[in-house]
């Protein structure tokens, strides 16, 4: 079954005013100024291999939908309606560029099958470790940010799992931040599945998953006749980032882009090592990290 482009446009507006549901009660009902004064944080509906399909444009962090959920998701073993997965373990599915961030999602339903996630992150205030909020230039190892915890259930099958809350909160600083903003993500995570729920009544479950997928061949179209436009050849750019620590030195970012048709080739060869400060962002060995190093420094 093909998708006309006029129903894939407005499959499009109805996943984005998802997202953007998402995003503006997660904004309105949280507690930490992270979330409401920074907007650090991220709404979205994935497909149900965890790939982005729908964000808000106007609120919290914009680039972080090119993160992909997937590793992260499939490191849970099964999922039944009412779970919500969680993590911030940066090496763990590769979604938290660092321990404060914490990533969760829910699986959306219909006649037992998973057709879509709603999804997300929140910066807290606090995870534990040697420093107030978690971060600092001074920290070498990942250990010192905080507590961790790898992708696991908060919530199973609607109950929500009160020991491993229990030990979020003991080892945090401002425990009634962190727990305020994880009521309020889990509350966005219900309204995006109830628009999804809508939207699986509109179109029917098997023409929505084909609108997923053309929705993301049609994102892939636009950045293509983006980088068509661009004159192939190579361009280069270096910039340094401040130093890491109070006698480091600043940091070389390198890139070479090189440009062909419809295909960007971003080469970083020539940037300054790994540093030993909490800057580098774990990758995973995946290229879409490239736009997560650009945003980091």
């Amino acid at each position: 079954m093909t998708i006309d482009k006029v129903t894939l446009q407005i499959m499009a507006n109805h996943v984005r005013a998802a997202a953007e549901n998402m995003a503006y009660t997660l904004y309105r009902t949280a507690h930490s100024t992270f979330v409401k004064e920074t907007e650090d944080f991220t709404t979205q509906i994935t497909d149900a291999a965890g790939s982005c399909v729908g964000v808000p444009m106007d609120l919290g962090a914009t680039w972080y939908p090119g993160i992909t959920y997937g590793r992260a998701m499939a490191m849970i073993p099964g999922y039944e309606p009412g779970d919500i997965g969680f993590t911030n373990d940066p090496y763990s599915g590769f979604v938290a560029t660092h321990v404060p961030d914490l990533h969760m999602w829910k699986p959306i339903f219909h006649d037992g099958e998973i057709i879509c996630f709603a999804c997300g992150h929140i910066h807290n205030t606090d995870m534990g470790g040697a420093v107030p909020a978690s971060l600092s230039r001074a920290l070498t190892e990942v250990h010192q940010e905080g507590v961790r915890f790898p992708p696991m259930k908060l919530y199973e099958r609607g109950e929500l799992n009160e020991s491993l809350l229990r030990v979020m909160l003991l080892n945090v600083r401002k425990p009634e931040q962190n727990l305020g903003d994880l009521k309020a993500f889990v509350g966005a995570l219900s309204i995006g599945e109830r628009k999804m729920r809508t939207m699986i009544a509109r179109f029917g479950a098997e023409r929505l998953k084909q609108g997923l997928a053309g929705l993301q061949d049609y994102a892939e179209h636009q950045a293509r006749e983006i980088l068509r436009s661009i004159p192939d050849g190579t361009y280069f750019f270096s910039d340094y980032a401040d130093e890491d620590g109070v006698n480091g030195n600043p940091c070389r970012l390198a890139l070479t882009l090189r440009i062909a048709g419809d295909s960007a080739v971003l080469d970083f060869t020539g940037s300054d090592p790994q540093l030993t400060s909490a800057l580098n962002v774990p990758t995973g060995s995946d290229p879409r990290h490239t736009l997560l190093l650009v945003g980091v420094y």
